[in-house]
């Protein structure tokens, strides 16, 4: 019975000890121990440790610079199947021989995922929506080829900062561009 008696007693002290274990191991340096309940808010930061933000976000896309053009393309949309996907149904229905303008820029793109969009220019008005595929070109679309006549200049900017990063030199169309469309 003295072996049996000695054995309850280690157990009752190794559960103590390991009970008091997991009471400090929750009161250490890591933890919110003492008087603070754990729904307390967390003492003030200093504001000056901080990190500011940057003034206003810049992608490499978008930078002060330019969106110069390399080359100017005409195309007829109808018969080219990627075009015609681009410039949709609803735009082929109503238009008698819409027009491809296809801008491809001096340097890649690149991040074109942002709030503003690049946009293709004719004589400084918005030609309408532009896509961009990667890695250097613009497409936009016209409903026909009135506006297109020899000595028209092409632009390409950045919407929301045309000023500072519109083409500074404007593709001018020529009889050879024109002629790409017959």
């Amino acid at each position: 019975m003295w072996t049996t008696s000695s054995f309850r007693a280690e157990r009752r002290r190794l559960r103590w000890a390991a009970a008091a274990g997991v009471v400090l191991a929750s009161c250490g340096p890591g933890s919110r121990g003492g008087n603070v309940p754990p729904d307390a808010p967390r003492p003030a930061r200093d504001v000056s440790t901080l990190a500011q933000p940057p003034a206003h976000p810049v992608s490499p896309a978008f930078q002060d610079q330019p969106v110069e053009i390399s080359a100017v393309r005409l195309r007829r949309v109808r018969g080219d199947t990627m075009l015609t996907r681009l410039a949709g149904a609803e735009r082929m229905g109503r238009t008698r021989d819409p027009i491809a303008i296809d801008v491809t820029t001096a340097g890649p793109l690149g991040n074109v995922s942002r709030n503003a969009s690049l946009e293709i220019y004719l004589n400084g008005v918005r030609v309408g929506d532009t896509w961009s595929l990667l890695p250097d070109h613009l497409i936009a679309f016209l409903p026909d080829r009135e506006p297109l006549v020899p000595g028209a200049s092409v632009t390409a900017a950045w919407s929301g900062d045309e000023e500072r990063t519109r083409s500074r030199r404007p593709v001018l169309l020529t009889e050879e561009h024109l002629r790409q469309l017959q």
